[in-house]
């Protein structure tokens, strides 16, 4: 079992604060609630109720199984969509986990027609490498979080 897979029944009670506090600033920089939205690592979904169009993706069955939402099985690395697929891409708080942050950025890239935006900790050691590796346009300070925007 994974460690998302344990915490899967309490971890919107756990970390469903400060993801509240990431979306509201998200939402309130980019209107995006009318979007088609992609959301990688969405865990249990706890974003669904903030777009109207909204598709997750987790590599978490058990996380899935909480969500009441639009989600499918996978990981950040080979997403199973076609090219353009979603108006924005999101990823808050997942990308430290990812095997490969490169090639999940690059999928990003490839899915999204308009936008990516990347919620990232600060915390990692290749904090500095993602940023990097991304390029953010525009950045948005949020305590322990950096939130990366990109246009394509």
């Amino acid at each position: 079992m994974s460690y998302y897979d344990y915490l899967a029944s309490g971890y919107d009670n756990l970390h469903g604060k400060e993801q509240l506090k990431k979306i509201k600033l998200i939402l309130d920089e980019f209107n995006i609630f009318n979007k088609k939205v992609l959301d990688i690592g969405c865990g249990t979904a706890f974003y669904s109720k903030f777009f109207k169009h909204y598709t997750g993706i987790d590599n978490s069955k058990e996380m899935l199984n909480k969500a009441n939402a639009n989600v499918i099985l996978g990981n950040a690395e080979k997403l199973p969509f076609e090219n353009k697929s979603f108006d924005v891409v999101i990823s808050i708080s997942a990308i430290h986990n990812f095997k490969d942050y490169k090639k999940a950025i690059d999928e990003m890239f490839r899915v999204a027609k308009e936008s990516v935006i990347v919620s990232l900790f600060k915390r990692p050691k290749n904090f500095n490498e993602i940023k990097g590796y991304f390029k953010p346009d525009k950045e948005i300070d949020s305590d322990i979080d950096l939130i990366m925007f990109k246009a394509i």
